[in-house]
């Protein structure tokens, strides 16, 4: 009787979580595989940090990293990229980019929201 209700338990649940993965598919995989930014949110909430870089380890990460800060809060990158040697110069809220410069180089960095609590910032794997 006690292990009946156990398993009925354990189905419901496996059953309802099924549903609400299958229903909010487009959210949770629009970056796709939603391990590493569930990670790197993980990290930022457990360990108080602002910026975070997400580890990928699929051959699709492209030729550029990705960093998670919260939303709207673009300042602890930007602090990031000035210890780099990087030279803040402009935000277009427009075109969703942060423009740098050091010396004779100038790069854009586009970024886009992710959920509405976090922002993902994709820079070249220069840095």
């Amino acid at each position: 009787m006690y292990r009946s209700k156990i398993l009925i338990v354990a189905l419901l649940i496996i059953t309802v979580l099924t549903i609400f993965i299958f229903q909010k598919r487009e959210v949770i995989f629009q970056e796709g595989n939603p391990v590493p930014f569930a990670i790197a949110a993980s990290k930022m909430i457990l360990q108080d940090k602002e910026v975070v870089k997400i580890e990928r380890q699929d051959e699709n990460s492209g030729e550029s990293n990705l960093y998670l800060v919260k939303q709207g809060e673009m300042d602890p990158f930007i602090k990031m990229m000035e210890k780099n040697g990087w030279e803040f110069t402009n935000r277009d809220i427009i075109q969703n980019r942060l423009d740098f410069e050091r010396e004779n180089q100038s790069i854009g960095l586009g970024y886009r929201y992710y959920t509405r609590y976090y922002t993902i910032i994709e820079s070249p794997k220069i840095f």
